[in-house]
């Protein structure tokens, strides 16, 4: 017994007439008369008496119609179900954090998730940037927020534009009437704090600084924003931070800013090139774009 079997009977039963019956189910009269024969052929009683009037359910078709109705209402659950699993995205999305939760909007990003694709489990990785990218590259991550300078053409990674973060200079509280209103070459001869190797800050500072003929005097180097942001609180030397962070950091009267503006590194959402059909990575950047208002997203 076939399914399109139990649907003619029940579209014949509804319909008394074999014609209406063949233009609802758009098929032809000869495939709507073939499939009900063949039911009866396959139960072994008949269903219909054929009268001038059209079809007439029979004392057998009429005790087996609700069964019939039961059963088409089953296979149609079924066939909703599927269609509902082929658009559920399910799957385990890694992702590279290059701050902290909040400023790269992660609690949004899960109730959205969560909503939309509650199949989708997320794992957190707080990283630095270059080692981020590096890990999207090798499948270890499958997203991640990384600053942009650091992508070169040949790398195999998409990359979405989310903002340009401000940044902002930094020295101990003591050096603020030398730092607040220095210009850049007298930035370049105090002390800095330099960063890790391929560090976005690195690159943004030195593009800064070497199109003015200037060389830093770097003295030490740290390779995370807190412990940068600890020696500059200490008094070793000046170093570049987000100018919120920055400013976190003046209230707690860690640091001084310099007062000149107009530093900013681009944010990114990176994922592997060859993954952009994934379905998880497609939820989760979908997700991502949305959050952070991207245009043609929806809010």
């Amino acid at each position: 017994m076939e399914y399109y079997h139990l649907r003619t009977f029940v579209a014949v039963a509804e319909e008394e007439h074999l014609t209406r019956a063949a233009e609802r189910l758009h098929a032809s009269l000869p495939a709507v008369s073939a499939h009900v024969k063949g039911l009866e052929d396959e139960l072994g009683v008949p269903l219909f008496m054929r009268t001038p009037r059209g079809m007439r359910l029979t004392g057998e078709g009429r005790a087996l119609l609700a069964e019939a109705r039961q059963a088409l209402g089953s296979l149609e659950a079924v066939r909703e179900r599927a269609g509902a699993l082929r658009r559920e995205v399910t799957g385990l999305a890694r992702i590279g954090l290059n701050n902290e939760a909040a400023r790269m909007r992660v609690p949004e990003l899960l109730t959205l998730l969560s909503r939309r694709h509650p199949g989708v489990e997320v794992h957190l990785v707080n990283s630095s940037s270059p080692r981020i990218l590096e890990a999207v590259r090798q499948g270890k991550l499958d997203l991640g927020f990384v600053y942009d300078n650091i992508i070169e053409p040949e790398h195999e990674v998409a990359a979405t534009p989310l903002e340009d973060v401000p940044m902002a200079v930094v020295g101990p509280t003591s050096w603020a009437p030398r730092v607040c209103e220095a210009g850049w070459e007298a930035l370049a001869a105090m002390p800095w704090v330099w960063f890790s190797e391929r560090c976005p800050f690195q690159f943004l500072l030195e593009e800064a600084f070497s199109c003015r003929d200037l060389a830093i005097n770097k003295v030490m180097a740290g390779d995370n924003d807190a412990t940068l942001r600890t020696m500059v609180a200490a008094g070793l030397g000046l170093t570049l931070l987000r100018r919120d962070d920055a400013l976190d950091a003046q209230a707690a009267g860690e640091v001084c800013l310099w007062g000149r503006e107009g530093l900013a590194l681009g944010l990114s959402l990176v994922h592997r090139r060859e993954r952009a059909a994934d379905r998880v990575v497609a939820a989760v950047a979908g997700a991502v774009a949305e959050v952070w208002g991207l245009p043609g997203r929806r809010r």
